[in-house]
């Protein structure tokens, strides 16, 4: 028989006025992860500043909120130009949809098929 799963609720860490909810990925930005012959690579420590754990948490796509408020990813991290942000860009995220899966959409008119244009006779 099987049992039924129970919910888990994780308690947030507290980070300069942040709740990051990933304590896996915040182990990760710490001390990094296991790499060759099994030592460990790529951690910045405790006693980073908080603009660089913030931004290396974000980079891993961890859950931030502020005073109870999901922030968007990539708040603390510029994934275009991949580094930290010089200031953070604090907006809220967006609610998915209640299916669970966030689509954005958008309607731009007839989309032209690929080759040569149609021709568009005119009726006098």
């Amino acid at each position: 028989m099987k049992k039924k799963a129970e919910h888990v609720v994780i308690s947030p860490k507290e980070f300069g006025g942040y709740e990051l909810y990933s304590h896996d990925k915040l182990d990760r930005v710490f001390n990094g992860v296991t790499g060759e012959h099994g030592l460990l690579t790529g951690g910045i420590g405790k006693d980073a500043p908080l603009e660089q754990i913030l931004a290396e948490y974000d980079k891993l796509g961890g859950l931030i909120k502020k005073d109870g408020l999901k922030l968007a990813t990539g708040s603390f991290y510029d994934f275009r130009n991949k580094k930290a942000r010089e200031i953070p860009s604090l907006e809220k995220a967006h609610e998915s949809n209640s299916k669970g899966l966030q689509i954005n959409t958008e309607n731009v008119g007839a989309v032209p098929k690929k080759g040569r244009e149609s021709k568009h006779v005119e009726e006098e």
